[in-house]
């Protein structure tokens, strides 16, 4: 047998058995633990955000092309989100969720604008000295 636990395992706190399991997929019970699950486009919103974020703040000084590639990246985030957006505002499939993805959706873009990327303003490199 082999296992390959993907993300959506986090929402899980037991062991089924394979009948439970194919009862769970098809929609006729419910393995999965108490309490709150993002919406999947959310949590992958949330994990790039994340990512983005750590990454261009770990860089102490960036050279113009990281800052090239990080701002392509914000960029792609910012369209990402403004696609979600207008998806979310033209369906009715998450009716009971659309507040709280509306409210998720404004935190990761604010969080993603204020990012700020730009390459170092001192171009000095110190190199080492070589005797002559």
């Amino acid at each position: 047998m082999v296992v390959c636990p993907g993300p959506n395992m986090a929402y899980f706190d037991k062991e089924v058995s394979l009948h439970s399991m194919a009862r769970h997929i098809y929609g006729n019970e419910s393995v999965l633990a108490k309490g709150y699950r993002p919406n999947m486009f959310i949590k992958e919103l949330q994990l790039y955000a994340d990512y983005f974020t750590g990454e261009v703040n770990k860089e102490s000084c960036m050279t113009t092309a990281q800052a090239k590639k990080w701002n392509t990246f914000k960029n792609n985030l910012l369209e990402g989100i403004a696609y979600y957006q207008n998806l979310f505002g033209q369906t009715n499939d998450f009716d009971g969720d659309k507040k709280d993805i509306a409210e998720k959706l404004d935190y990761y873009k604010t969080i993603v604008m204020r990012t700020e990327v730009a390459p170092c303003t001192n171009t000095m490199v110190n190199l080492p000295a070589f005797a002559v």
